[in-house]
């Protein structure tokens, strides 16, 4: 069965807490004091698949960590975070990322840089999916359930949303390279 995709704008703006399937989403954009001169030499030096770097060479990590908290809380979530691991991925060309569920309270993706001008408009872009049983069944015009949400890429993209989410990335066209910097945070013990 083929489902609808509801897709948002690059940016939202303004940055406020959304509601999908009646879950909390942060959409908008975050600038995170990063050394853009290391981020671009990686940029044009990786075309294919995924690379990981270390998030410290890129970014100022305390205040990035800081400012995915503090909006992490704008989604209200019963849970307390006790860490937050940030991650640097370069996506170039055939890279995607399948379903996947998280396991924390939360979770973020901030696209730091997107260099390239892909042939199709969704290269690279998050989808988030209602997990819950039976939404993949629903078929009534006008609801959301069934629908992922797809956010495009876009520089300072930052979306920001419940670990319980299902997740996946569509694939980047040849030519497009993005950096991507991943939150998720672990719950008090």
């Amino acid at each position: 069965m083929t489902t609808t995709t509801t897709t948002k704008p690059s940016v939202a703006e303004p940055a406020t807490v959304q509601h999908h399937w009646s879950t909390p989403v942060w959409l908008g954009t975050l600038q995170p004091a990063l050394d853009a001169a290391v981020l671009r030499h990686y940029l044009h030096s990786h075309q294919h698949g995924s690379r990981p770097l270390d998030a410290a060479t890129v970014v100022d990590t305390g205040r990035a960590t800081t400012a995915l908290c503090a909006l992490a809380k704008t989604l209200a979530l019963p849970w307390q975070t006790a860490a937050v691991r940030l991650e640097i991925h370069l996506w170039g060309a055939g890279h995607r990322i399948p379903l996947a569920y998280g396991g924390g309270p939360w979770m973020a993706w901030c696209y730091l840089a997107v260099h390239g001008d892909p042939a199709d408009s969704d290269s690279g872009a998050l989808c988030l999916h209602d997990p819950r049983s039976g939404c993949d069944a629903a078929t009534a015009p006008g609801l959301p359930w069934g629908r992922p949400l797809t956010v495009r890429a876009a520089p300072g993209l930052t979306v920001v949303a419940p670990g319980w989410l299902a997740t996946s990335v569509l694939p980047v066209c040849p030519g497009h390279t993005l950096a991507v910097l991943t939150a998720t945070a672990t719950t008090q013990p």
